[in-house]
C-alpha cells in the first residue's frame, strides 16, 4: 500500500512543497518497513529518496523542517547500523588498539555521523523557545554521542551526551505530566555518560572535557578515580581537573573502584580456558593503579599451585565489569619457564 501511494503521489509532489515534504514522510515509514525487516539497502534507498523530497519545503516551513531533521536522523541510524550489536552497544568501541569496522562500514559511520550534524544544524535554526524544536535538538545531541561512540570516540560521544542531558533538564522542568517516563530517559543518559567516561583517557580525555566545561560536578570523583586507574598521582590529576589537591586526596581515600580480573590457560590446540575462583573475580580497590592491582595478583598466581608449569598464560584486569580484552585497563601474556636442557 506504501508504495502505490507513494507512486500515486510522486508525478504531482514536483511542483508541490508541501505534497513533497508530505510525501517524505511516507519515504520515511518505508524506510522503516524495510529496516525493521532485515532490508538495510532498501531502507537506506527510502530514506534517501525522504531527505531529498524534504530539503527544499525544509528552507520553507518550521514543520517540514522538523520532518527534514527526523528524516537525517533516520537516514543516520540504518547507517550506523553495523556498528553496533543486537543489544545497540558499539561493536567497535576500543579504536584503534581494538578490533576495527570493514572499510565501508567506517565510511557509512562517518557518513551517519555528518548526517546528524546537518540534523542539529537544522533544529538550531528553528524558534528555541518552541519545546518540540528543543526536545529534537536534545534527541540529536543524544543520536550524535551514539554515532561518535560506534566510531571509537569515547571523550566526543560523552561531550554531546552531556549536552543532551542539559537540555533536556532544563526543558523538562517540573511540574512534568511525563515525569516518569522523562526520568528513565535521564538515567539511561547518565549510565552511558558514566560508560564513556571510563573509557576516557586523562590527558586529552577527561582533562578536555573538564576544560571545556562537559564534566559535570557530580562525575568529578568518577573522573578523579579514573585517573589513578590509569596511574597519574594526586597533585597532577589535581591540575589536569582544576582541583585542589586535598580535594583529590579525600575523593581517592573514601572511593571505591571495583577490579574484575580473569586469568586464562592456553591449551594444546591453541585457545584459552578461563579459569575458576580466585583467579576470575572481582574486589573493591582504593587509591591503587591498574598496574599496581595486576602486579600484586600476577605475582600471587605465579606463586600459587593453580598455575600450570608448562603453559602460556594470560590475564587482564578491567574497572567495573568483564569486557573485551582491548577495553581492559592492564593485559599482559606470560610464556613458561625455559626448559634449561
Amino acid at each position: 500500500m506504501l508504495t502505490d501511494l507513494i507512486a500515486a503521489l510522486a508525478p504531482h509532489a514536483e511542483d508541490d512543497l508541501s505534497l513533497s515534504a508530505r510525501l517524505s514522510l511516507r519515504y520515511g515509514d518505508l524506510a522503516r518497513h524495510h529496516f525493521d525487516n532485515g532490508r538495510r539497502d532498501d531502507a537506506l534507498s527510502a530514506v534517501d529518496e525522504a531527505v531529498r523530497r524534504c530539503e527544499e519545503p525544509a528552507g520553507h516551513d518550521d514543520e517540514h523542517a522538523r520532518w527534514y531533521a527526523k528524516a537525517l536522523i533516520s537516514r543516520s541510524v540504518y547507517l550506523a547500523e553495523p556498528l553496533s550489536d543486537e543489544l545497540g552497544l558499539p561493536r567497535y568501541p576500543f579504536q584503534p588498539h581494538g578490533e576495527r569496522p570493514q572499510p565501508c562500514d567506517r565510511a557509512d559511520g562517518l557518513a551517519a555521523v555528518a548526517a546528524t550534524h546537518l540534523a542539529i544544524t537544522v533544529w538550531e535554526g528553528l524558534d528555541q523557545t518552541d519545546p518540540r524544536n528543543r526536545e529534537g535538538l536534545a534527541k540529536a545531541y543524544v543520536f550524535l554521542g551514539d554515532r561518535l561512540e560506534e566510531l571509537g570516540r569515547p571523550v566526543e560521544a560523552a561531550g554531546w551526551a552531556v549536552r543532551a542531558e542539559r537540555e533536556f533538564r532544563e526543558l523538562w522542568q517540573a511540574p512534568d505530566p511525563a515525569g516518569r517516563a522523562h526520568t528513565a530517559v535521564l538515567e539511561h543518559l547518565g549510565d552511558q555518560l558514566e560508560r564513556r567516561l571510563r573509557r576516557c583517557p586523562f590527558d586529552g580525555g577527561l582533562t578536555r572535557l573538564r576544560h571545556d566545561a562537559l564534566l559535570p560536578d557530580r562525575l568529578l570523583p568518577l573522573a578523579v578515580v579514573g585517573a589513578r586507574i590509569e596511574g597519574i598521582g594526586a597533585e597532577a590529576i589535581a591540575e589536569g581537573l582544576a582541583l585542589e589537591v586535598a580535594e583529590v586526596r579525600r575523593i581517592l581515600r573514601s572511593r571505591c573502584w571495583r577490579a574484575v580480573w580473569r586469568f586464562d590457560v592456553r591449551r594444546d590446540d591453541g585457545s584459552w580456558a578461563p579459569m575458576a575462583f580466585p583467579w576470575r573475580g572481582m574486589d573493591a580497590v582504593a587509591d591503587r593503579s591498574a598496574e599496581a592491582v595486576a602486579a600484586d595478583l600476577a605475582d600471587a598466581f605465579s606463586r600459587s599451585p593453580d598455575r600450570p608449569p608448562a603453559a602460556h598464560w594470560r590475564f587482564a584486569l578491567w574497572w567495573e565489569e568483564e569486557d573485551q580484552l582491548e577495553g581492559s585497563r592492564f593485559r599482559r601474556t606470560f610464556a613458561p619457564p625455559a626448559d634449561p636442557s
